[in-house]
């Protein structure tokens, strides 16, 4: 099998790192060529400090440091970046994931078509509030994009050189990898994985409120990236209708004798129409950009 890269994007995570590196050597061991890169994504709980001390103990060990907290997708990005395997395989710090699924998830990337292969936590052992909110987001992602994952965000994933190459994630599109990934052509499946609760550190899960524009913009980079006047111009269609109707009603309304000069709705339609119009515009505007870029 081709070198191997385990990824492992860490945020303080220094209470649990011994433990995950006492279960990572045995994987760099049984994989020759491997080598694992922890990318500290602004840690101040001295986890630089221990991935240094096991770096200068091992050689197979590599360390990226940012300076401030960035986020998962950077951290991501920058392990991508830094990987030198034609296999990675990315696995969070906290070991809720089980490094021990690593063989089987990389036997299956090599039996199967498969470019990406996602873990599928069957059974989690989360708070309540991240199972119904993870539920939903992987129900509206796949509702509007037409696939059928189980858990796309588990972050115990194995990928083809070729995949990660092809991503360019930021803000919290790392939830999407495996959308993302179909949409450029690749191949994922999901294989169900054991999850443990977490018993190290603390769980950086919190409520995004971003989460709607992270699934338009998931759309806009899969669905409408070469034909964005398709999305634009069915709102702005809609736009313009609810408009006109408005208007229709207004006209009739002054037929039959009665004001409608200081009406809000005559405001209301008015601007429903323009921004239909712009949307449309901005639609047309977009699918000549993208052309021109195409031709150049």
């Amino acid at each position: 099998m081709a070198g191997i890269t385990f990824l492992v994007p860490a945020y303080n995570e220094a209470e649990s790192l011994p433990r995950l590196w006492e279960r990572m050597k045995p994987l760099l061991d049984q994989y020759p060529g491997s080598e694992l890169v922890v990318v500290s994504d602004g840690s101040t709980d001295g986890t630089n400090d221990l991935v240094r001390a096991y770096a200068q103990n091992d050689s197979r060990v590599r360390l990226v440091v940012f300076s401030s907290n960035r986020g998962k997708s950077a951290a991501l990005m920058a392990g991508f970046k830094a990987a030198q395997g034609d296999r990675i395989v990315t696995l969070d710090a906290d070991l809720q994931d089980d490094p021990d699924e690593i063989p089987r998830m990389l036997e299956l990337l090599e039996t199967t078509p498969a470019d990406v292969v996602g873990g599928w936590k069957k059974k989690r052992h989360d708070p309540f509030f991240k199972l119904v909110s993870s539920k939903i987001f992987n129900g509206l992602a796949n509702r509007i994009m037409g696939t059928k994952f189980r858990d796309m965000n588990c972050g115990l994933k194995a990928y083809r050189r070729d995949v990660v190459e092809s991503l360019d994630l930021y803000g919290d599109l790392y939830r999407f990898i495996p959308i993302l990934a179909v949409a450029k052509g690749f191949k994922a499946i999901e294989t169900p994985v054991t999850h443990h609760p977490r018993r190290w550190g603390k769980s950086k899960f919190g409520l995004r409120l971003n989460g709607a524009f992270d699934l338009i913009s998931l759309m806009m980079l899969t669905r409408y990236r070469f034909r964005p006047l398709h999305f634009f111009g069915r709102w702005g269609a809609l736009f313009i209708f609810v408009g006109a109707a408005m208007l229709v009603y207004l006209a009739v309304e002054h037929f039959l004798g009665r004001a409608i000069g200081d009406r809000p709705l005559l405001i209301f339609a008015v601007l429903f129409v323009v921004t239909g119009f712009q949307m449309i515009f901005t639609g047309l505007l977009a699918d000549l950009v993208i052309n021109r870029q195409a031709k150049s």
